[in-house]
């Protein structure tokens, strides 16, 4: 049945309008940057594009991560149950064969199925604007596990999203308090860190790798930095200040989110009353 609960969940958010808008900001979003890059042709960026042209697929692949893709995170997951409390439907799959656990998880996994698939679209379309524009590739066995990390990158706030509309039950007001906790994690973040440079503290540095945003953003760019000569195009994607720390402390920090939020939406889910409709 969880099954039948994910593949609903797909043909759901495929049908709604929002998805589309995804998706067709997603292709304006890689093809414009390629096309970007393509034309920009003085002599200093010629220099530049030179050194990293074997290794621009990593732009269209990166780029997106410190904002895009966890928007798109929070928008569908956001909306996954509060949608259907907003239209009356929860209390008719209820009547099926089915329990509140398998419906919950089925309606975590179709979502994030969706993100997926909308990354993976990017990706792709990374690589084929970068073969069009730049020629031919190189270290793309690196990129299973980049996108690896990506995916797992994407947990945090879609957990955040998800558990948020279950527990506040109306689309608009858990995107905006998602989105919130996503904007205001990585600008308390810079913030720490630029005090902490002034007051040479450790443990303001620690505070921010503890934020939410740190691990959901730093962990593709931190296996990214280890690609070879690709140092320059990591640094230029990384929209926001970096914050040192490892690889275990973003997978920790951001199973913990996870963790966190999983068991809050179960919680209110199992345990809270499923009303008619909520307007």
């Amino acid at each position: 049945m969880v099954s039948w609960v994910v593949y609903y969940e797909l043909k759901r958010a495929v049908a709604r309008r929002k998805v589309i808008v995804m998706v067709a900001i997603t292709l304006l979003f890689e093809v414009g940057v390629y096309v970007i890059l393509s034309q920009l042709r003085t002599p200093s960026v010629e220099q530049i594009l030179a050194q990293i042209q074997g290794h621009i697929w990593l732009v269209g692949t990166m780029l997106p991560l410190s904002l895009l893709l966890h928007f798109i995170s929070i928008s569908i997951s956001s909306g996954s149950m509060s949608e259907e409390y907003e239209q009356g439907t929860v209390d008719f799959f209820l009547t099926k064969p089915l329990n509140r656990v398998q419906f919950l998880t089925g309606k975590f996994v179709g979502g994030y199925i969706l993100v997926l698939l909308i990354y993976l679209l990017m990706v792709a379309l990374a690589l084929v604007m970068s073969f069009i524009f730049f020629g031919s590739q190189r270290d793309l066995g690196y990129l299973p596990e980049l996108v690896g990390t990506v995916a797992f990158s994407a947990i945090p706030f879609y957990t955040i999203g998800f558990m948020l509309g279950e527990v506040l039950r109306r689309t608009t007001i858990s995107f905006l308090s998602a989105s919130s906790i996503l904007i205001g994690s990585i600008l308390i973040g810079g913030i720490l860190v630029f005090v902490s440079k002034l007051l040479s503290s450790e443990l303001l540095v620690q505070a921010a790798v503890a934020l939410p945003s740190w691990g959901a953003v730093e962990l593709p760019f931190i296996y990214a930095s280890s690609i070879p000569n690709s140092s320059l195009i990591v640094q230029a994607v990384e929209v926001f200040p970096a914050v040192n720390g490892s690889q275990v402390a973003a997978v920790t920090y951001s199973l913990a989110y996870f963790v966190a939020a999983t068991a809050i939406a179960y919680l209110s889910f199992t345990k809270r009353d499923v009303p008619k409709r909520i307007s």
